[in-house]
This record gives structure tokens, C-alpha cells and sequence, in this order.
């Protein structure tokens, strides 16, 4: 028999939990999921599962204006690597693209892209047909999706055409936001005019996407067990590092084995768990500090770190300098090189 699919809890537990003021061990008592360990392991639950925990915030959340206020506060606030996939793009109908292709990596919610009439029409749903998708989550997808484009294109974007299953009250929560009175519609969808839609990002990054790109993929190809051992760690660790989680322990249930049999397997392989643990927060710190504007404790929140002294004593261990000095040193090289201008 099949194992039915999970999702990483993360977005809930430790993003909206945080921003709405839930607790979440009150949250996970009252959607029935008490007994997941939650701080100690990356906790992963079905479609059903998932959408409990959200209908469960939604009811304990003490925000009346809990959907705009979560789905504005997620895009401008902690760093979500699947949301580069928008941001690194050349114009808003190829990041909406790249987007649809990881948008499972946050939970059990599939996009579909695609043109009718001439507009570009983004589609939300559940991914398990059994377990549908509440509309107050719908209308935080749509919130989410404007407002990263927004800060991509440095535009004021408005959709043309958007809906959702909610009440007038609930539609009107998040209209003003979208600049339109969504209709009420069995889909959650959003829709943007021709022009829109070839929008140029002024966050176009293509060196950034490359690298993120081949780390998401890896996040998707962690359960499978054909892949290399180290790779599969690395795309676990690349999910579960925004949510503070670095522990053998977490790798090794999100990938479906023992903690011996990690271990073992990755002996095998000629490494070790803390050697893939210190190459895949080097490298990404490395890419982050050459590719991206973000600030030392940002990329220490990505990478897991208590705060940015730990990040960059680490950094200092792996480089031998600290990271600003290595941003500085590189930036006077990239102004000393003639080709780099």
C-alpha cells in the first residue's frame, strides 16, 4: 500500500503561528495533533492534516483582518527560498511559472499557470482532491501572490479579475489589498492583464535562480531513495533549515529512515552527517552574500543560527574571514575587474 503524501507544518507552526500571535502547541491541541513533537523534529502531516491546522488558526487567531495581515507580513518578512523563484525571474509570467513547479515545498496547495482570454490566470487548489482547500486559504494564496509581485516588479500591480469561495465580509477583507472585489467562485484564482503579465522584475537575478533552482529540486528529489544519500540530506536540509531545524534526527524523519541507518549510509558514501551539515550552510551562505542584498542575521535565520555571531563564527571557520569582510572584499573586486562593469 502507498504512504499517503505529507507536507512540511513549517508555513503554520513557525510563520503563521508567529505572525498571528497562536501558540502553536495550542494550535496542533486543538486541531486533534497534540502528540507531534513539535520543536523537537520537523513535523510533516497529511493534505487533511494540514488544512485542520489552518481552519485551527483561522478560528484562534485574534486579527479579524487575519488574511491580509498573514499574507502581507509572510512576503515582507522572514526569508522563504521557494518565493525566489518568483523574485529572481525576468517578469512575472516566467516566475509565476518557476513558482507553480515547487509551490508543494510549502504545502499541500497546487498553482496552475496558464493564458484564457488573453489574461495570465493563476488557479489554486488542493493537491488531494479528498481533502479540500479552505477558502480563507485561497484568499491568503492570492494576497501572497500580489504582494511578492509587487515587491519584484516595484510596481503597485493590480489584478484584473480574482475569486474565491468566501462570504461578501471575507471577499471585502482582502479587496482593498487587491485593489478589486474578488467574485465569489468555486476556485481561488487571480488574473492579470497582457501587459502585467510581461512585466520586467527589477529583482531579476539569473546567477541566483541557477543556484536555487538545483536546491529546490533536491528539496523535491529528498524522498527519493534513488538519489545519493549526501544530495537527499541536502535537499531536506535546505527545507528544513528556515525552520530552525538542522539535527540528524529531523533529517532523517523527513527522509523517511532510521538516524543509524543516515549515518551509516552516509559513511558509505566517504562523509558524514556534519560534513554535508557545514558544506550546504557554506555554499549557501556563499551564494547569498555574493548574489543577494540580504543582511548577515537574515542569512543566519536561513542557515538555522541562533543569531548572526553564530553564523559568523562559522563562517569565519569555513573562509577565514567574516562574512561582511568577504561581501567588501568581494564587491572592491567586482569594481576593480573591467569586464565586471
Amino acid at each position: 500500500m502507498d504512504t499517503e503524501p505529507t507536507y512540511s507544518l513549517f508555513m503554520a507552526t513557525d510563520v503563521a503561528c508567529r505572525i498571528l500571535e497562536v501558540d502553536p502547541m495550542v494550535m496542533l491541541e486543538t486541531a486533534g495533533l497534540g502528540e507531534l513533537p513539535y520543536g523537537r523534529t520537523e513535523l510533516r502531516v497529511t493534505a487533511q492534516q494540514y488544512f485542520d491546522c489552518w481552519n485551527t488558526m483561522e478560528v484562534l487567531s485574534p486579527r479579524a483582518d487575519y488574511v491580509p495581515h498573514l499574507g502581507v507580513a509572510i512576503s515582507r518578512g522572514p526569508v522563504i527560498p521557494v518565493f525566489f523563484t518568483l523574485s529572481c525571474a525576468p517578469d512575472m509570467e516566467i516566475g509565476l511559472m518557476r513558482l507553480s513547479q515547487f509551490k508543494s515545498l510549502l504545502g499541500p496547495t497546487l498553482m496552475r499557470v496558464f493564458r484564457e482570454d488573453g489574461l495570465l490566470r493563476l488557479e489554486f487548489d488542493s493537491v488531494d482532491a479528498r481533502a479540500p482547500m479552505p477558502p480563507s486559504l485561497g484568499a491568503l494564496q492570492l494576497v501572497v501572490v500580489v504582494e511578492n509581485i509587487r515587491g519584484a516588479a516595484a510596481q503597485h500591480v493590480c489584478p484584473v479579475a480574482a475569486g474565491f469561495d468566501g462570504s461578501e465580509e471575507e471577499r471585502r477583507m482582502i479587496a482593498g489589498h487587491l485593489g478589486i472585489m474578488p467574485e465569489r467562485s468555486h476556485a481561488a484564482y487571480v488574473a492579470f492583464s497582457p501587459e502585467d503579465s510581461k512585466r520586467r522584475f527589477i529583482s531579476e537575478n539569473p546567477a541566483f535562480w541557477a543556484d536555487v533552482e538545483a536546491d529546490l529540486k533536491l528539496q523535491l528529489a529528498a524522498q527519493n531513495d534513488r538519489w545519493p544519500v549526501a544530495d537527499r540530506v541536502r535537499g531536506a536540509l535546505v527545507d528544513l533549515m528556515p525552520a530552525g531545524r538542522t539535527g540528524a534526527e529531523d533529517v532523517a524523519l523527513a527522509l523517511g529512515i532510521s538516524r543509524s541507518t543516515l549515518q551509516r549510509r552516509l559513511r558509505a558514501e566517504g562523509t558524514s552527517y556534519q560534513s554535508v551539515l557545514d558544506a550546504t550552510r557554506r555554499d549557501i551562505a556563499i551564494r547569498y552574500l555574493t548574489k543577494t542584498t540580504l543582511r548577515t542575521d537574515q542569512i543566519a535565520g536561513v542557515l538555522a543560527y541562533r543569531d548572526a555571531n553564530s553564523f559568523s563564527r562559522s563562517f569565519r571557520r569555513w573562509t577565514g574571514q567574516a562574512p561582511s569582510s568577504f561581501r567588501q572584499a568581494l564587491t572592491r573586486s567586482q569594481s576593480q575587474d573591467p569586464e565586471t562593469k
